[in-house]
Order: structure tokens, then C-alpha cells, then sequence
């Protein structure tokens, strides 16, 4: 079973040499703003608004996946392209980026535990499933872009995450052993891929595992919030 982390990660014997965060649901809660995107594309087009609780289920496997799932109405993937899916998918993206990240917001703890790594001397990275097209621009919104090292979207490689390589891309890059690097995430996609990479993996409650416990993706340690990470 994973540790649960109530405080900064030297009680756990563990200092990274670099630390990979995911992005939406980690870093920032972006939910809001995907909600109202997706639900209005969705209109646009004469389908049923998807409710809150069912796309905050289905968001972590890029915009694509989303858009699949509001067509399927299922987490579940489908196993052939709806003849629909690239009319959402535009409608959701011209959306999306119209908001201008107005609804969402950064996560407590945060910029403080970036400023701190970054002090160290910990390469930072974002890795996430979420589109080139809008991932520097909510960093920035935010203020936290200047403290990573590298920025890997969901098209960057050839695979995104649960697979390793984006990570392992990172670690190439920062010149680290997989093992000496940590991921921080808050779904299952996030410790997949960590656990694909063989890197160890802390997990944050409280964001977009498809509405499951992160727990039964056993992560190497578990927080509540990042706020409860420090050093």
C-alpha cells in the first residue's frame, strides 16, 4: 500500500533530482473551464450537455478521449471514430480557448513548493495529456511557466501518458535515472506511466482519476493537497 505523506518527502527518504508534474487536476483545476467548453460545443451541435460529475470523470486522456466519451456517453472508449467527433472536437478547442482560462485556478501550495525545488536545484518538468495549443498559455496565466525546465503536451511524442516515454524523455533530458526522479499526479494515467517508467510516483487526492480512489493505483505516496508537501 501506498504511504500517506503529511509532510515534505525527506521523512520518506526521497530527494529528486527531478520532479515531473502533471498538469490538469495537479497543478491547476482546470475543470471548470473544460466543463463549460465541452458543454457548450456539446449544445452547439444538439447533443446533451454532459453533467459535471460525468466530465470530470472523463477528462486525463487528452481532448480527444473527452470528446469520444461525451459522444459515447461512457468512460469507456469507443472502439470506432464517431462520424461526429472532429465537429465536437473543434467546437470544444475554438471554446476552451475563448475562455481564456477564466474559471480556472492554481492549487494551494503550489508555487510555493516549485520555488522551493527550483532553489534546490531539481529539474522540473510538466508532463501532460493536454494539447501544445493551450499548455504554455495556462502556465503562464498562472504565473508558474518560468519554473519548468521542460513542458511535454499530449502531442509532443509519438505517446502520452500512462505510456513511459514522455518521462523517460524527461529523464534523458535532465540527464537523471528514472529512479532518481519523482512524478506528481492525480489520476491513474499519472501512475502509470510512473510505474511504466519505474519512477516513483506521489499522487494528489482530490483531482480527475475517472471517478476512482488514486489509492488503487498504487501510487508510491498519497497527499490530500499539495499544501501538505513542504519543506
Amino acid at each position: 500500500m501506498p504511504d500517506s505523506a503529511a509532510g515534505y518527502l525527506a521523512p520518506l527518504d526521497f530527494a529528486p533530482k527531478a520532479v515531473l508534474f502533471d498538469l490538469d487536476g495537479t497543478l491547476i483545476d482546470s475543470l471548470p473551464d473544460i466543463d463549460a467548453a465541452i458543454k457548450k460545443a456539446a449544445v452547439a451541435m444538439g447533443l446533451p450537455a454532459p453533467t459535471l460529475t460525468k466530465v470530470q470523470a472523463w477528462i486525463g486522456n487528452g481532448a480527444g478521449a473527452l470528446v469520444a466519451r461525451v459522444l459515447a456517453d461512457s468512460l469507456q472508449l469507443p472502439t470506432q471514430k464517431d462520424p461526429r467527433h472532429d465537429a465536437l472536437l473543434a467546437g470544444y478547442m475554438q471554446a476552451y480557448a475563448e475562455l481564456e482560462h477564466a474559471y480556472s485556478h492554481i492549487y494551494p501550495g503550489v508555487e510555493s513548493l516549485l520555488q522551493y525545488w527550483q532553489a534546490q536545484g531539481v529539474k522540473l518538468a510538466v508532463i501532460t495529456n493536454k494539447a501544445a495549443r493551450f499548455t504554455p498559455s495556462i502556465l503562464d496565466h498562472f504565473g508558474i511557466l518560468p519554473y519548468f525546465d521542460e513542458v511535454y503536451c499530449g502531442d509532443t511524442f509519438a505517446e502520452k501518458k500512462p505510456h513511459p516515454m514522455p518521462l523517460l524523455k524527461a529523464c534523458e533530458a535532465f540527464a537523471v535515472e528514472p529512479h532518481e526522479a519523482l512524478m506528481v499526479g492525480d489520476s491513474r494515467n499519472d501512475v502509470g506511466a510512473a510505474h511504466n517508467a519505474h519512477v516513483r510516483c506521489l499522487a494528489v487526492r482530490g483531482g480527475y482519476n475517472h471517478g476512482e480512489d488514486i489509492a488503487l493505483a498504487n501510487p508510491t505516496w498519497i497527499v490530500d493537497s499539495l499544501d501538505l508537501v513542504k519543506p
